[in-house]
């Protein structure tokens, strides 16, 4: 792993990548992170407790954590699978599917395959999810 793009901030267990910061290999974090703005992963992402993930990210692989935040504009190739929430910022794609154990938010233009949360699916305006898991208690809202 790259570390001249991360900064680690002991008091919250938090690692900090700056903005447009690329990374060729897997990136495995013990801990928090909070990604800036326009940062590329060229392989899988995953995080043992929440993370946020800047606008206009790019992820090639699978995205893995407790919580997570997608930035607006972020693309993952790969799937997201989260224990707890997901929060989906407006025009996100996923090619994979997003999963997570408790409550999903998908905002506007977001665009995902396949979608299930064990506690409620939350769609907000215009969005593109093309299956939703079975027994998955949705609601729909308009902006």
């Amino acid at each position: 792993m790259n570390n001249e793009f991360i900064k680690y901030h002991a008091a919250s267990d938090t690692y900090i990548v700056q903005k447009k910061a690329y990374f060729e290999d897997a990136v495995a974090i013990d801990g928090n992170m909070m990604v800036g703005a326009g940062a590329n992963f060229w392989n899988g992402l995953t995080v043992s407790g929440s993370l946020e993930l800047g606008k206009g990210s790019f992820v090639k692989g699978d995205v893995k954590a407790e919580n997570a935040i997608i930035g607006s504009r972020t693309k993952i190739t790969g799937s997201v699978d989260v224990e707890n929430g997901l929060t989906l910022l407006d025009e996100v794609a996923i090619a994979g599917s997003a999963t997570c154990g408790g409550e999903m938010l998908v905002r506007p233009g977001c665009s995902v395959a396949f979608a299930k949360a064990d506690s409620t699916l939350e769609l907000i305006g215009k969005v593109d999810v093309k299956e939703i898991e079975s027994g998955t208690k949705v609601i729909v809202r308009s902006e």
